[in-house]
């Protein structure tokens, strides 16, 4: 008998999608789960020192930390506890893998899809500026927090779908495309600090707010927009309205969430949309 619940504690232990090694508690999944597209907070000890292969990694004074999984992620993770007295805990994360849908989307002006070479320099840009927006390492820790969509309504994208532009094959799509009717107010999903305000080739009005740890969200094709950089956002404040500006054939919200260059799921993150 004790040989039979050995073998089937062992078959467990293999089907788990992260595992410990250590004191059980000591460094572990507090929220989230290990999947393509997936962002999970971690929980250590207070005053342990993370890295996540090798790489140090920020930890709040309460021992919460952050990691990730972009699209097509397929590396382990291995999380590195080292505590105050010596002791070193570990957690593997070895990300599910997924299947994403085909998303044709036909009917956008060519200059959208194939930019003239006069716009090149502009779409370079607002690359760079995207990704300094999102570069930030602030102490903040909405990211731990619980996330509501920024808007409700019909979903017309998902995250990771691979684009056909007029025939043409493009980069995945790494948001959630919510319609709803031009004007209607966008919410902060988690509190955050607003990053960028900027008008971009692609995505037109656009926001990034930080929820700090590298973790913010992006708000793109918005008409409107109430908030400026530096400003310091409570969930649930209005920050802008659904629009159509940029690459867009209609009113709508493209919702973005970035462990710093790591593109993550909202529908994973904030779970479903509310029917109310």
């Amino acid at each position: 008998m004790p040989i039979l619940l050995h073998r089937l504690r062992f078959l467990l232990f293999l089907t788990l999608p992260y595992f410990s090694l250590g004191q059980a508690g000591a460094v572990e999944i507090l929220n989230g789960q290990a999947i393509q597209g997936g962002l999970l907070v971690l929980k250590t000890k207070p005053g342990a020192k993370l890295t996540i292969n090798g790489k140090k990694t920020m930890v709040t004074p309460q021992g919460l930390a952050v990691a990730g999984f972009h699209r097509d992620d397929t590396t382990t993770l291995i999380v590195q506890a080292k505590h105050p007295n010596g002791t070193v805990e570990k957690l593997v994360l070895k990300p599910s893998t997924r299947n994403y849908p085909e998303q044709r989307i036909d009917g956008l002006p060519t200059e959208m899809v194939t930019p003239p070479p006069v716009v090149l320099e502009r779409i370079a840009r607002d690359r760079k500026l995207v990704i300094l927006a999102r570069a930030h390492a602030s102490s903040i820790n909405a990211f731990a927090g619980s996330f509501s969509w920024p808007v409700k309504g019909i979903v017309t994208g998902v995250y990771g779908s691979r684009r056909i532009l007029n025939g043409k094959p493009r980069a995945p799509h790494y948001g959630i495309d919510i319609a709803a009717p031009e004007n209607t107010p966008i919410s902060a999903p988690q509190d955050g600090i607003v990053r960028m305000v900027s008008d971009l080739y692609f995505t037109g009005w656009t926001i990034v707010l930080d929820h700090g740890h590298g973790v913010s969200s992006t708000f793109l094709h918005l008409k409107k927009t109430f908030v400026s950089v530096g400003n310091k956002i409570r969930k649930g404040a209005k920050i802008g309205t659904v629009g159509s500006t940029g690459r867009s054939t209609g009113a709508h919200l493209d919702w973005r969430i970035n462990l710093f260059q790591k593109r993550l799921d909202p529908a994973l993150i904030a779970g479903p949309m509310p029917s109310q």
